[in-house]
């Protein structure tokens, strides 16, 4: 229909009274059926309706499912910072890095997270987390759980944001920037995006620090926290070039520096300025054979970053380190059924790839200058095969439920460490709706990175430690960079989950993993400067003849072995504030901001829109479909934390005194929770984590002679989040139109401006760890103003 006929019909279904409360909507299967919308009298349009598009390989329920609604009660703009918000839930503690989630579009794979970062939350019509035994039928290793997001059909929407922060014990302010447009057509996506950041400098001397009577400088000259800047610009464009295959190209340029200061060399400021820049390109095609679905995935990628140091001598030329990454890969996933088994078909998938590597980094350090040039050529084959072994069937039990097993298994050849393997094995069961249970091994070879082996020497004067032994703050020379004889580590991981829902009609789920991690010859970034640390590496300490420490080679290294086990158990719950329609319980909803304007762009043909009279029992039906409560809380129970650093020296207990960074040893206990609503337009959502105390031994002797400890008190800090939309607040489908799909928002991050603690047995702080060191900015405040066009 044309607008004005649309708009005509509109005004027609606003003199109706609202219908009869509709029966439950059938479930679709299939994309292109009827959808329902109603009109509330905010003048957001409601559309319900269910779709099975976007599903992921083989038969894993997810973890859990969000909704639009769900989505849209956490008030956050895009989905980079949806997976930021709920964080715990996405996040895998069996991996080597961060736990970052592999994330697919629509069931399928991307070229890189960077093609969807900045896709708006209002286009996802559905977001789902699974364990990370499903990632092996993407081609990924089984240590990232998997988040798959389905976008709607039908989008087309430009969003702006500014935001300002500021700490309130002052001395940093942040701004920053987004314009992003985004238009989805069936397969047909178009997106751009820009960004701009920047952030001030925070100096020691704006901070309540009790200076050293060692340290001459007085923190005017030495920041906690750089000054930094940051330009980027990401598109991709998406289509089907050819009947039955979608295409997609990415692009992304970003240019960033940094500016730092590290003291004084007589009256001289030492300073350091680093440039970096990124240019990636990245490209996925996907289509299907016969009973195989096929994803040819490619990426291009150069990083390269100038670094330009003040030596600590009183004159002289800055030393200057550049380094170049250069990065191609292209990956061929195959996924089918090779054959039926009585109690289903079984799932293969089969990845090849190749990559290339080139890094190249000169130094030129008081005039002596260094080359490195490493590369690295991998090629793998990575094969995943699923077995079902009996399926529930409603009509029948058979007293096993559901079981799968699983077996994988992968081989890569590095041009530069040989040929690596990795292999694992699993069950999936699920004896009842709502319980299942998963465990698995991983027996994983693991190189070290071109960066670790062969990245730029550079060598940082003036540099604030905490000599352990000597009990004292010192400044030292550090020595950054590569360690060409890094090898290769081997780790060896067992888990054991348990997933519930206990509830069937309730969003509420429980989950529970037991992980073991045994790893030999790790590789480690270079620990603190603890007795025990330079009893194991003494030709990595260069002290004084009076014993005062003088320099530190910080570069990697491996340990000989470690081993960590322990519990992580969460549950969630999600549910609307107030009786929602009947028939609408578990429908798929979806709201779009600005009244009717945004339905053209929105819905498909045949969509039948309703508005219930502002102030009805409907319309109030309508708003608690869109209300939300919701509340999570994760624990993280650490049973064994151990390092042996080399051959023959003492073990190292993490949970019992003994630390390898300035944070003390590892909290034994960790909580992460959040609670928020939302309703009418207004959100809340509140964030808290906490730690248990911690504690290093071996610091030098006491004046009695014995040797004392540090305490690393229990440390909380409590994240605020308050956002309105502000068509809701003023005027509903009346606002201006300015209003429509505008939102505001207020965060305090560290409500409490809360600090760690830290003592030792006489009472004191060291210098280095002094609060304002290890929580630099305390209390910050944000403002942002979000806008849809």
């Amino acid at each position: 229909m044309s607008p004005e006929i649309q708009r005509k019909v509109i005004e027609q279904l606003r003199k109706e009274p609202l219908p009869p409360a509709p029966t439950p909507p059938p479930r679709l299967t299939r994309p292109g059926v009827e959808q329902k919308a109603v009109t509330g009298p905010d003048g957001d349009v409601v559309v319900s309706g269910q779709r099975a598009r976007g599903s992921v390989l083989g038969s894993f329920p997810p973890e859990r499912s969000f909704s639009p609604l769900d989505i849209r009660a956490l008030g956050v703009n895009n989905i980079g910072d949806l997976l930021d918000a709920i964080r715990p839930q996405v996040s895998s503690d069996r991996g080597r890095e961060d736990g970052d989630p592999v994330v697919l579009l629509n069931g399928k794979r991307i070229s890189s997270f960077l093609e969807i970062a900045k896709f708006p939350t209002e286009a996802i019509e559905r977001m789902e987390i699974f364990p990370e035994e499903l990632s092996l039928r993407y081609g990924f290793p089984a240590d990232q759980k998997v988040v798959n997001v389905v976008t709607f059909e039908r989008y087309a929407a430009g969003v702006g944001q500014i935001d300002h922060a500021t700490s309130t014990d002052g001395g940093r302010d942040t701004s920053s920037a987004d314009a992003n447009y985004l238009r989805i057509r069936n397969d047909t996506r178009f997106n751009l995006n820009g960004e701009y950041n920047r952030a001030s400098a925070l100096l020691e001397s704006q901070r309540d620090i009790v200076r050293d009577p060692n340290i001459v400088d007085d923190g005017r000259f030495r920041t906690l926290l750089p000054r930094t800047e940051q330009f980027a610009l990401t598109g991709t464009v998406s289509g089907n070039v050819v009947k039955g295959v979608s295409s997609t190209l990415n692009g992304r340029v970003q240019a960033s520096s940094t500016r730092s200061l590290f003291g004084l060399a007589g009256d001289r400021p030492l300073t350091r300025d680093t440039d970096a820049s990124v240019l990636h390109l990245g490209t996925v095609s996907s289509g299907s054979a016969g009973q195989w679905s096929w994803t040819l995935t490619g990426n291009y990628d150069r990083a390269t970053a100038d670094t330009f140091t003040d030596p600590g001598r009183i004159a002289g030329t800055r030393d200057v380190a550049r380094s170049v990454n250069s990065f191609t890969n292209a990956d061929l996933l195959l996924s089918g059924s090779p054959l039926k088994l009585p109690a289903g078909p079984a799932s293969l998938s089969v990845r090849g790839g190749v990559e290339f590597r080139d890094f190249n980094a000169r130094s030129s350090l008081s005039g002596n200058d260094g080359r490195t040039k490493l590369s690295r050529d991998r090629t793998a084959v990575q094969a995943s095969l699923d077995l079902p072994i009996t399926r529930a069937r409603p009509q029948r039990a058979n007293g096993l439920g559901s079981l799968s097993v699983n077996a994988n298994l992968e081989v890569e050849d590095l041009s530069d460490v040989g040929v690596l393997r990795t292999f694992g094995y699993g069950l999936n069961w699920s004896p009842l709706r709502g319980i299942s249970f998963i465990a698995s091994m991983t027996d994983e070879d693991g190189a070290p990175t071109v960066e670790q082996l062969g990245a730029p020497l550079v060598v940082t004067p003036n540099v604030r430690t905490l000599d352990f032994t000597r009990r004292e703050a010192v400044d030292v020379t550090r020595v950054f960079g590569g360690n060409p004889a890094l090898r290769p580590d081997n780790r060896h991981v067992t888990r054991l989950a348990l997933n519930l829902q206990p509830l069937r009609a309730t969003d509420f789920t429980v989950s529970i993993n037991y992980i073991r991690t045994r790893t030999d010859d790790p590789i480690a970034v270079f620990p603190i400067a603890t007795p025990d640390i330079e009893a194991a590496l003494p030709d990595r300490f260069v002290r004084d003849s009076d014993g005062r420490l003088l320099r530190i080679d910080t570069r990697p290294l491996n340990f000989e072995r470690s081993s960590q086990d322990q519990m992580r158990w969460g549950l969630n719950f999600t549910r609307p504030l107030g009786a929602v329609p009947p028939g609408l319980q578990n429908a798929n909803v979806r709201v779009i901001g600005g009244g009717e304007v945004g339905l053209q762009g929105a819905l498909p043909p045949g969509a039948r829109v309703i508005r219930p009279e502002a102030g009805s029992a409907a319309a109030r039906r309508v708003e608690n479909l869109t209300s939300r409560l919701i509340f999570s809380i994760y624990h993280t129970w650490r049973f064994r934390d151990e390092i042996i650093v080399r051959e023959g020296a003492p073990v190292l207990d993490l949970l019992n005194g003994s630390a390898i960074d300035n944070r003390g040893g590892r909290p034994r206990h960790e909580v992460q929770a959040q609670a928020g609503a939302f309703k009418g337009g207004l959100g809340a959502r509140i964030t808290a984590t906490w730690q248990s105390g911690t504690y290093v031994r071996g610091l030098a002797a006491t004046a009695d002679g014995a040797a004392g400890n540090l305490r690393f008190s229990d440390y909380g800090r409590m994240d605020l989040e308050l956002f309105a939309n502000l068509a809701d607040q003023f005027g509903g489908a009346s606002a201006p139109g300015w209003l429509k799909g505008a939102r505001i928002g207020f965060n305090v991050d560290n409500l409490f401006n809360s600090r760690p603690a830290v003592r030792d047995d006489n009472g004191s702080t060291p210098f280095n760890v002094q609060p304002s060191f290890l929580e630099p900015l305390g209390r910050s405040l944000k403002f942002s103003l979000r806008k849809i066009f």
